[in-house]
């Protein structure tokens, strides 16, 4: 009897060990490595934009703006190739805070645009995530309209001949820029990948414009050279391509 249930138990610790084997073996599988990738991206950015000499102009003329910030939707396209990333930028501003209705001089934007190309290089990288440190060039545009608010009422078919003072109907300003971002986005981990990205970056204009108008044109302009903080966020759809192991 003895003999029979020390031969029943025998199989038990080599049974054990096994197990034990097994688990030990089990690896987190390798991160992704593909070589080259194009990518689609779509997003959403918010600029802090200064143009100090026309804000002096507003200032000194009692015009506030409708809203300090500047969203806008951005598209972009490129490629990636091993940890380099080119990308073609183009951003469309929108007005998404309520107009300011309480000022008698307003200053309301009425067009924004930028577009551009950057390339980035990913100083860091692990098993979900990419930092890239980016730079690029392009150009923003921009085109303000001042209302000036008064009560006097005016006949519908008299608008074309009427003029109210202090009205001014088109400022635009078109300055070209570089840029230096930071951005973390996730890694590709298929051949067809969806995933998020961030950047935050500083744009600076190569040289001061002048001011324009679309209505007539301005002597003596006052002269700007852009400079905005930004912040983006979006997903891009990536298409891999030549993995390997």
């Amino acid at each position: 009897m003895r003999r029979f249930l020390f031969l029943l138990l025998l199989p038990g610790p080599a049974a054990m060990a096994q197990a034990v084997d097994s688990a030990q073996t089990a690896t987190i599988p390798p991160k992704s490595n593909f070589k080259f990738s194009v990518i689609t991206e779509l997003g959403f950015s918010m600029g802090s934009t200064s143009t100090p000499n026309m804000q002096a102009f507003f200032n000194q003329n009692n015009i506030e703006r409708d809203s300090r910030a500047d969203p806008f939707v951005h598209l972009n396209f490129g490629g990636r190739y091993k940890r380099l990333k080119m990308l073609l930028q183009t951003g469309y501003g929108f007005n998404y805070f309520p107009p300011n209705e309480k000022d008698a001089r307003v200053a309301r934007r009425t067009y924004a645009s930028y577009s551009g190309a950057m390339l980035g290089y990913d100083v860091l990288n692990d098993r979900n995530r990419r930092l890239y440190l980016n730079v690029g060039v392009g150009g923003l545009n921009y085109d303000y309209a001042v209302i000036n608010r008064t009560g006097q009422p005016v006949v519908f078919q008299n608008l074309p001949q009427y003029s109210q003072a202090g009205n001014i109907p088109s400022l635009q300003l078109r300055n070209t820029y570089w840029d230096i971002n930071l951005e973390l986005s996730q890694r590709e981990k298929r051949k067809s990948s969806i995933a998020s990205v961030l950047r935050i970056g500083y744009r600076r204009g190569w040289q001061a414009s002048a001011w324009q108008s679309a209505a007539f044109q301005l002597l003596d302009a006052p002269q700007d050279r852009i400079s905005q903080f930004y912040f983006q966020g979006g997903f891009y759809l990536s298409r891999n391509y030549k993995a390997s192991r």
